[in-house]
């Protein structure tokens, strides 16, 4: 039922690493085996380089929406027949509404009162927290407009390198009736994958690569964690998926813990390759559907030089909708596994 497609392709120069001897340098294409979506994998050597953000954001401070002292002053609130208090708060983490009308429901977690915190310096707990409150806020918002919105689309730009603008830890969540354009897409996928052989895509997905052995990193009866077969981030990519969860409202508190762990030990793992950013969201069927289980996707995200802050993100991949990784998923898999055996 799932094909894991990949093609070798090679092109020929006089190379500088091989005295210039016209040499075949090889690469592959692969394909998300669900989406058909086509990755260029180029086995190359690539050290990340270490990022001080502190300067930036002694810069940044000044004018942060999120410091206490602004938050009070400057920040949108709820409606009080929402939310009386104007905010809601799980521990240390406070949602706010988002001023930018991404959509109806548009909310912004604050995840910590420090400006600015490291790769592999947030605890889980406070990831924990920031992924609690968003679900409650989409239960409860539901709530107070009498219907239940089908998706409550979370997601995280973690440092300056994902593209976030403000350095301040902070996600986001848009709760709405209808999925994101990508997410759209995956949903349709798995429908017609679900339409033609009966059974839901991940779970087949999920033993295709158990049976493969080289891109499954941890497994517990809560989730899976994989660097998947068609990485779309130019240092790869990581994927969970929940075992038992198919909707938002699945995500139950045992859940999200565990989640948040795994988030966690990703994140040391990123700080000891010196990576100081990812993307991170949250996909999931609408709810009272089981097209497909719940799923979350983070890329790492550098700047190919940091000293000109050029991203890793360029035209073939905005444009052309190419993506490119320099390291491939096994290789990924691989040294997260290690990582996480030391970890124990």
């Amino acid at each position: 039922m799932i094909v894991l497609k990949k093609e070798l392709y090679k092109t020929k120069y006089l190379s500088p690493k091989n005295n210039f001897q016209l040499t075949d340098v090889y690469a592959e294409k692969r394909y998300d085996p669900l989406t058909g979506h086509r990755v260029r994998v180029y086995e190359i050597d690539w050290d990340t380089r270490p990022v001080d953000f502190y300067e930036l954001g002694k810069k940044s401070q000044k004018r942060c929406p999120f410091c206490d002292d602004r938050l009070n002053r400057y920040a949108a609130r709820f409606d009080p027949a929402f939310c009386p208090e104007g905010f809601l708060r799980k521990g240390e983490v406070i949602l706010i509404p988002n001023i930018l009308p991404y959509a109806e429901n548009a909310a912004v977690s604050i995840l910590t009162r420090e400006h600015v915190v490291p790769m592999g310096k947030m605890p889980k707990k406070t990831i924990s927290d920031s992924f609690s409150l968003i679900f409650e806020y989409a239960k409860d918002i539901s709530k107070f407009q009498k219907k239940t919105y089908k998706f409550a689309h979370l997601h995280w730009n973690y440092m300056p390198t994902s593209g976030g603008s403000i350095i301040h830890p902070h996600m986001q969540v848009y709760v709405t009736d209808e999925p994101l354009n990508y997410h759209r897409r995956v949903l349709e996928k798995a429908m017609e994958f679900q339409e033609k052989y009966g059974s839901e895509f991940f779970e087949c997905y999920i033993k295709k690569e158990e049976n493969e052995k080289q891109r499954i990193i941890s497994v517990d009866e809560t989730l899976v964690l994989l660097s998947p077969f068609a990485s779309r981030g130019m240092l790869g990519e990581f994927m969970i998926i929940f075992k038992h969860a198919f909707t938002y409202l699945d995500m139950t508190q045992d859940i999200i813990d565990e989640v948040s762990s795994v988030i966690y030990k990703l994140t040391l793992f990123f700080k000891s390759k010196c990576i100081p950013g990812f993307n991170l969201a949250f996909y999931a069927s609408p709810v009272g559907e089981k097209v497909m289980r719940a799923h979350i996707r983070i890329y790492p995200r550098v700047y190919r030089d940091p000293d000109i802050f050029a991203t890793d993100v360029e035209t073939p991949t905005l444009l052309y909708g190419e993506s490119f990784s320099l390291i491939s998923p096994e290789k990924n898999a691989e040294m997260v596994s290690h990582f996480f055996e030391k970890l124990e």
